[in-house]
């Protein structure tokens, strides 16, 4: 278009021009102006330099001084004289009006969507844009998934960080991938704006103010504010931290008036309490309850259902070689299940010759055909979930027996936020009734308690209970080796049927189970 212009380089700005001082392609073109590098421009249009007062006034002012020797425009004819500056500036001007006005007109479209009850922006994780219908819907992929991290969140037992962790390597939540960005795990950042975004409790937070949305809420109002709480950790709220943190209080409740039971210090001492908050009850519980007095209980809980080390190794000896039988088994479900999906695709391809044949009537076919749709669609999600269920129940056989193992140590030295943690994990409830607390063991916590009645020292197994139990006509009380030798066998075959009740009972409760996990150093993460 311009063949006398000799070009010395190409410059391309992809931030705007509307506000001054953010376009680093732009200033640089402005010195090599300044060092004589460059005498001339030539662009699409003067907007494309300057869309603020400002950049105008740096291009006008150095093509009157002389510093720019010519400015040339695809589609705008510019003259270098006085004339010919004064309509670019009038050029210019005229730019940045109408990047001013679309601007505002763009901020009012964005209000009134907010006021009919939509987000005006990139939906966040767990939602998608409906383009369409310039809504907002469920991610069918995501919005489980980060309803399971508001679950993991309100249980109290796991920071954002540790949640964040889980949903990438656990669950395997990535971001929507959008062009060039997505499709990668979720940072740090992003945890903490989900767990604060109102927008996931049913509201728009735009410009300040809150809004009714009109998607579809993924918790509750009351759980929204109770993560804030718990997000918050030690502040009351005034906002200013608190002196103390209690490892049980908002554990236990009155077995009187159902009430929760807080802690106070006293004198040095801590002391729990029933809050007497249930006004519609009567509660005459006065007595305070000291913290040592709990941890006690809760530890002689843990105690009488704690495990020896070498246990918990021969129970994951005992898992690893029993996953291939039960690999195996699920393996002959999977084909015996895609057997019967088959079949019931052959009698739907026969059901359908009848149809197309008229030998079936309408309601007969539609009835039949709902029917079977219905088995194989059932089918084929049960076959999804088999592998799932089976990894998700190996890591919690594995995180169960770490409790057992080193819940109690935990317990007696870990910080006040673990001890909260073992608590919270070994006992479905706390009651507290005249200054003692009845501790209801978590059901997959029981089997461990026959573990004691086997040995303390899996090493010195002759000095078991069980030896009775295994002496017979076949093992000789006279031979010693003989009979720690039964010995051993007997509560190796105990140790294993414990093994498997813990993990059917976590089997039948896989989906409400989510135990913490362990480091190989056996401390909780």
């Amino acid at each position: 278009m311009f063949p006398d212009a000799r070009i010395i380089k190409v410059i391309e700005e992809r931030h705007s021009a509307f506000e001054p001082g953010k376009r680093p392609e732009f200033a640089r073109l402005l010195e090599d102006i300044d060092s004589r590098k460059i005498d001339g421009i030539i662009s699409w249009h003067p907007d494309r330099l300057s869309r603020n007062e400002e950049d105008a006034a740096k291009i006008t002012y150095r093509t009157r001084k002389g510093i720019i020797k010519d400015l040339r425009f695809c589609s705008y004819n510019f003259d270098n004289s006085p004339e010919g500056i004064m309509m670019l500036q009038l050029a210019l001007s005229q730019s940045q009006y109408f990047s001013s006005k679309l601007s505002k007109d763009v901020k009012r479209g964005m209000e009134q969507k907010v006021r009919l009850g939509w987000l005006p922006r990139m939906a966040p994780v767990g939602y998608l844009n409906d383009v369409a219908m310039h809504t907002v819907i469920d991610d069918p992929e995501r919005f489980i998934l980060v309803r399971r991290m508001w679950d993991h969140l309100l249980t109290g037992l796991y920071t954002p960080p540790r949640i964040a962790q889980m949903a990438e390597t656990e669950w395997g939540l990535t971001t929507p991938k959008r062009k060039r960005v997505g499709g990668t795990p979720l940072a740090r950042a992003s945890i903490y704006r989900i767990f604060r975004d109102p927008f996931y409790a049913g509201l728009v937070r735009w410009d300040g103010e809150i809004y009714q949305g009109k998607h579809r809420a993924m918790v509750t109002l009351e759980e929204f504010r109770r993560a804030q709480s718990i997000l918050d950790g030690g502040k009351n709220r005034s906002g200013k931290l608190t002196k103390h943190d209690f490892p049980y209080r908002g554990l236990i409740t009155c077995g009187e008036c159902s009430a929760q039971y807080t802690a106070e210090t006293q004198k040095g001492n801590v002391y729990y309490h029933c809050t007497h908050r249930k006004t519609n009850v009567d509660c005459f519980q006065r007595k305070n309850i000291r913290e040592e007095s709990i941890q006690a209980q809760i530890g002689d809980v843990m105690a009488k259902h704690s495990i020896h080390p070498k246990f918990r190794t021969w129970a994951l000896k005992y898992l690893g070689e029993r996953n291939p039988v039960i690999a195996e088994e699920a393996e002959q479900i999977r084909l015996t299940r895609a057997s019967r999906v088959q079949q019931l695709r052959d009698q739907f391809d026969r059901l359908l010759d009848l149809k197309l044949q008229e030998l079936v009537d309408d309601d007969v076919f539609k009835a039949k055909q709902d029917s079977m749709k219905s088995e194989i669609n059932y089918l084929e999600q049960q076959a999804n979930l088999a592998s799932d269920r089976q990894r998700r129940l190996d890591i919690e056989t594995r995180r169960a027996l770490d409790i057992a193992t080193y819940g109690l140590s935990v317990l007696s030295h870990g910080s006040i936020a673990k001890k909260r943690i073992i608590a919270r994990t070994i006992g479905s409830s706390y009651v507290a009734l005249d200054g003692c607390i009845d501790i209801n063991v978590s059901d997959w916590l029981i089997p461990f308690g026959r573990a004691a009645s086997i040995v303390v020292d899996p090493d010195r197994p002759q000095e078991s209970s069980v030896v009775a139990q295994v002496r017979t006509g076949g093992v000789s009380n006279s031979s010693y080796l003989k009979r720690k030798t039964a010995v051993s066998a007997a509560v190796c075959s105990l140790w294993q049927s414990i093994v498997d009740d813990v993990r059917t009972v976590l089997e039948e409760n896989i989906d409400s189970t989510d135990l913490p996990e362990w480091d190989e150093l056996g401390d909780l993460k």
